[in-house]
């Protein structure tokens, strides 16, 4: 069996991952699967998390990185999709705080989830409205 070098390695590996992560949908790699995939990297090959992310980042300029995308009806466009995250405990708080303002996700209103109303799960990552049409809690 012919031995790849470790460039060659690290590629397959990135194939390989993506096609598992993916699963067939490539307009769906958002920040959570792009951070396991990076993660799966780092643990198979030993590498630094910085390097890992480095490599993964390398092999999206020849694959460009694509997230779900839906029809905003406050924007009138196609935009990529964002989830709402509801039920968030005060330890991630902080956290979900921050990944909030950098675009990757909108907290829900917990208020009507108590209410037992039907919440949306995905949000407009421009204007932050909600997308009930993509999917329903």
């Amino acid at each position: 069996m012919t031995r790849l070098d470790p460039e060659q390695e690290v590629r397959k590996a990135l194939d390989d991952l993506h096609a598992s992560y993916l699963k067939g949908n490539e307009y769906d790699e958002g920040d959570p699967i792009f951070y396991r995939i990076t993660y799966r990297l780092e643990e198979k090959f030993g590498l630094t998390r910085e390097e890992a992310a480095r490599l993964h980042r390398k092999y999206h300029e020849e694959h460009p990185r694509r997230v779900s995308e839906g029809f905003c009806e406050n924007c009138n466009r196609v935009v990529g999709i964002i989830p709402v995250i509801y039920g968030i405990q005060e330890s991630d708080m902080a956290n979900m705080k921050k990944a909030e303002a950098e675009g990757r996700l909108i907290i829900g209103d917990m208020k009507s989830v108590s209410e037992g109303r039907k919440v949306a799960m995905f949000g407009c990552k421009v204007c932050r409205g909600m997308l009930p049409k993509y999917g329903m809690l």
